[in-house]
């Protein structure tokens, strides 16, 4: 067996024995880029694992380089790099003529000639990769690659089994301080002293900068801070956090929040304070009494992280403790007077409800009526108690009907207008029907309930067909103003042309005649007159059903003379 294979055994062993020994991962990394480079005769080796973004590889272990160079900057967007990360170990020969090489200025300057790059793979994940180096072109052969592939196999293998440690060893902290927070929880009603224990004891267990509860004071509607640790006066006055995106979230959603740059998501209002006392990463983990959530507990680091799921269910199993230690302290007078306080803001809601003049449903998915105003009852002579929970198709004609809004909400549109016209007795009655989908808890892109409102539009479709009639009407005596002006200039050309024949005329027949005709001319030019002097719309019966304008009396004359105006009004 040649003396080379027979090293990359040794090493492989050495490295293996290495894992099944210890959980020290950093002394296993260095063994790894200390002895390669000897074994393979290369110059230098690096290792670099994936961040907890997934997006940059940070240097974990080196031998071989400069300090200069390892500073050179990132190589997450290398060519060779990403097709590692796929799982494909990458050998380049020379690596300034590589395409997408970075820093090739910092490679020149060390004299790194050839490349190459394995995957580290953990649990069938790619989370890093090991390069190879040297500092005089290099053909690797197929044997040195398997060998680097199978060396940064078992790079992972050891990564993943101390980080498999290091959770178990999480996961028994966690419980040994639900344990201890429970201890505490019963052995005294004192929410305060609770709360106390809870924002000193989390940082200590997940390794964080600080910890705050703060919980919904129900007279002014703001979360009030009633515990904190580990932040600056400063930082815990700098004022109201009701408006921002990430407690909204945590709030209404009842969903755990994870801000992963509190200096720079849009979720914090508070982004250059987040930024001065050292916050990089925040949890935000709702707190729930009675299914009711009153408050927010947030969790925050002073390094960015991708907080775990264990670390994130240890973090909801604390806020469920504190809300036990809410509802065991109830006779405190403070907790007492929340809860009262939410429970009349909810009456509040249903006073505000009731006083609707619009008749109100609210209705489930399942179309069961689950709310009703007391305008529904009253106009429909009906108990609360007839009608909730019921089908709303029992209660409501509507709902049998093909262009019944909640029929288009089940359809998927956003809200549904419909305009029902029903007869009243002798009248005709219009009704508004608008369906409005709402979520629960603040949640987006679902329908949990459907907001039916109903209300008398009649007055006001009325006004808006009087206001129409009025419009037609000017238009008519505006067409009657305007033919009474044209009609003006060729009147009076002809009573002028009339009166000259006239005065030249000696037949007598002939002068009666003319005189017949001047006289009609001015009853004309008497009526166009009348006609610019329409102020108003006076009617009255002609034939059949003809209607003419009264022009006497919509120009303020006595004397009677008509317009004709069509066979109806329109």
């Amino acid at each position: 067996m040649p003396n080379k294979t027979i090293d990359f055994i040794r090493l492989f062993q050495k490295v293996t024995s290495m894992i099944t020994s210890t959980l020290d991962v950093e002394k296993v990394l260095d063994v790894i880029v200390q002895k390669v480079p000897e074994v393979i005769g290369v110059d230098a080796a690096t290792i670099r694992l994936l961040d907890p973004t997934g997006k940059k590889l940070l240097l974990v272990a080196s031998c071989g380089l400069s300090q200069e160079y390892l500073n050179r900057g990132p190589i997450d967007a290398e060519q060779s790099v990403s097709k590692a990360l796929t799982g494909t170990p990458v050998a380049i020969y020379d690596a300034l003529s590589y395409p997408d090489i970075q820093h090739p200025e910092a490679i020149q300057k060390e004299g790194i000639k050839s490349l190459l790059i394995a995957p580290v793979i953990i649990q069938n994940r790619v989370t890093g990769v090991l390069r190879l180096l040297t500092k005089k072109p290099r053909k690797f052969k197929n044997s040195e690659i398997k060998f680097i592939a199978a060396l940064a196999e078992q790079c992972g293998i050891a990564i993943g089994n101390a980080r498999i440690y290091e959770e178990q060893n999480h996961q028994i902290r966690y419980l040994k301080s639900l344990e201890e927070i429970g201890r505490v929880i019963n052995s005294t009603f004192q929410l305060q002293e609770v709360l106390d224990f809870i924002v000193a004891k989390i940082p200590d267990v997940m390794n964080l900068k600080g910890c705050t509860i703060r919980l919904l004071d129900p007279v002014n509607g703001h979360l009030d801070l009633v515990a904190a640790s580990g932040l600056s006066e400063e930082y815990l006055g700098r004022g109201s956090i009701d408006d921002e995106l990430g407690t909204h979230q945590a709030m209404r959603g009842g969903e755990p929040v994870i801000i992963h740059d509190a200096a720079r998501d849009p979720r914090i209002a508070y982004q250059n304070d987040a930024k001065k006392e050292g916050v990089a990463s925040i949890l935000a983990v709702a707190i729930v009494v009675k299914k009711r959530i009153i408050g927010v507990l947030r969790l925050l680091t002073s390094e960015k992280r991708n907080f775990s799921d264990a670390q994130i269910n240890f973090a909801t199993a604390i806020a469920e403790q504190g809300g036990i230690a809410i509802q065991n302290a109830k006779s405190y007078s403070k907790i007492t007077k929340l809860i009262t306080e939410l429970e009349q803001h909810e009456d509040f809601l249903q006073m505000v409800i009731d006083s609707l003049q619009a008749e109100l449903l609210v209705i489930d998915i399942d179309h069961h009526i689950t709310m009703v105003n007391h305008a529904f009852l009253k106009n429909h002579k009906l108990e609360e108690n007839d009608i909730v929970g019921r089908p709303c198709n029992e209660v409501l004609t509507a709902c049998n009907l093909d262009d019944c809004p909640l029929r288009k909400i089940a359809n998927g549109e956003k809200s549904s207008v419909c305009l029902r016209q029903i007869n009243s007795g002798d009248k005709e009655k219009y009704l508004e029907e608008m369906a409005t989908p709402v979520a629960a808890f603040g949640k987006k892109k679902q329908t949990d309930f459907i907001i039916l409102t109903i209300r008398d539009v009649t007055d006001h479709i009325q006004l808006k067909e009087e206001h129409r009639t009025k419009e037609r009407l000017q238009g008519v005596l505006e067409m009657a103003g305007a033919a009474a002006h044209e009609l003006n200039t060729p009147i009076f050309s002809a009573l002028g042309t009339a009166q000259l024949v006239l005065d030249d005329l000696n037949d007598p027949q002939l002068q009666d005649d003319l005189k017949t005709i001047i006289k009609n001319l001015n009853a004309v030019s008497d009526l166009t007159k009348k006609m610019t002097q329409i102020t108003k719309y006076e009617a009255k019966e002609y034939v059949g059903d003809t209607k003419i304008v009264d022009i006497q009396k919509a120009a303020g004359s006595d004397k009677q003379t008509s317009l004709f105006q069509g066979n109806k009004i329109s």
